[in-house]
């Protein structure tokens, strides 16, 4: 390589590469470059040799820029001698734009798997405490059947036709809370505290320890119908208590308090018992307690009173009975049972 280039010597070239020129230095070089593309190109190779053997980081000491161009001079010599382009070379030349390479740095396979296992034992570690504060639902349901069902705490729990209850494997908390869907007999373990509470239909029935009735299907009130015990009924800002022998029966925007009717429970107990009753209410604990469809061929008879008890008698025998005290005609006539008269004496 040339020692000086038009006037501009290698070792004003290093200055003006270091940065430590004067500005009337800085003049000289500029102005050498802009006297032809070929300088250009010169310096520009200069300086690509020069960052390359440059330091990374600043030194404290003094820039003695004869020692830099000389080593760098050496570098230069171990690399293809650069030699001024022919014009013909310098028409054709392509101009090459130098980019810092950024590669994406690759975690080693090991870090890789030991992320997937931290994940994998966090979402476990989650799972089961999730499992461990909310436990699983269980349900048992009817159909055209009744269901007798023993919760985890020991209480009794009898379905009637067409019913669903939900209740958690295990009662765990304050309060032992199931769901009802339908009808059902609870006959609850006492335990005083941990209050036993039926959510139906929006109605809240909360027990410490008793066996009562909840009937609760969508398309009629809630009613609750007390054997033994004490019951608290709220709805909203409503509330009733009850004790044995009370019923209450959950309207829209009230709690109507009745007489508790023991004969709703016949289709569990499969005892009725009447007293001075109507024939048609009479039927209708029939109907419900046995699940047969009985029906009533006139108004006539429909306030026709009875004073009877069954225990545990066939639907058949039932109804022969009340036809036989009443003077009234049976019959059957596929699935459905009928009860003909002309009135009662």
């Amino acid at each position: 390589m040339n020692s000086s280039h038009a006037n501009i010597s290698e070792e004003l070239l290093a200055r003006y590469l270091a940065d430590t020129a004067s500005e009337s230095e800085r003049n000289d070089v500029e102005a050498w470059l802009a006297e032809s593309e070929a300088n250009a190109r010169e310096l520009a190779t200069y300086r690509l040799i020069w960052d390359h053997t440059a330091a990374m980081k600043k030194s404290s000491a003094q820039v003695n820029t004869d020692a830099a161009w000389n080593k760098m001079k050496g570098k230069m010599a171990a690399n293809k001698t650069v030699t001024p382009l022919p014009e013909a070379s310098t028409r054709e030349a392509k101009t090459i734009e130098f980019r810092p390479e950024t590669r994406k740095r690759r975690l080693p396979v090991t870090v890789w798997a030991a992320a997937v296992i931290a994940i994998l034992v966090t979402a476990f570690g989650w799972f089961f405490l999730i499992s461990e504060k909310t436990p699983e639902s269980l349900h048992v349901a009817t159909t055209d059947n009744t269901k007798e069902q023993l919760l985890p705490d020991g209480t009794k729990v009898f379905l009637n036709y067409n019913s669903r209850l939900t209740y958690p494997e295990n009662f765990k908390g304050d309060l032992r809370t199931v769901s009802l869907q339908g009808e059902a007999f609870f006959d609850v373990k006492p335990d005083a505290a941990h209050p036993f509470v039926i959510q139906a239909n929006g109605t809240e029935i909360r027990v410490l320890g008793t066996s009562f009735n909840v009937k609760a299907y969508s398309e009629a009130p809630v009613r609750v119908d007390v054997a033994t015990g004490k019951v608290r009924v709220t709805k909203d800002s409503h509330r009733v208590e009850l004790v044995k022998g009370q019923s209450a029966e959950v309207l829209k925007d009230s709690i109507r308090s009745l007489q508790a009717n023991m004969n709703m429970m016949g289709y569990r107990t499969q005892i009725y018992e009447f007293n001075a009753a109507d024939l048609q209410d009479v039927v209708a604990s029939i109907r419900d307690g046995y699940h047969v469809d009985v029906r009533l061929s006139n108004e006539k008879i429909a306030q026709c009173r009875l004073t009877i008890r069954f225990e545990k008698e066939p639907v058949d025998a039932t109804l022969s009975v009340i036809a036989e005290t009443l003077d009234l005609n049976l019959r059957k006539e596929g699935k459905v049972y009928w009860l003909d008269g002309n009135g009662c004496q």
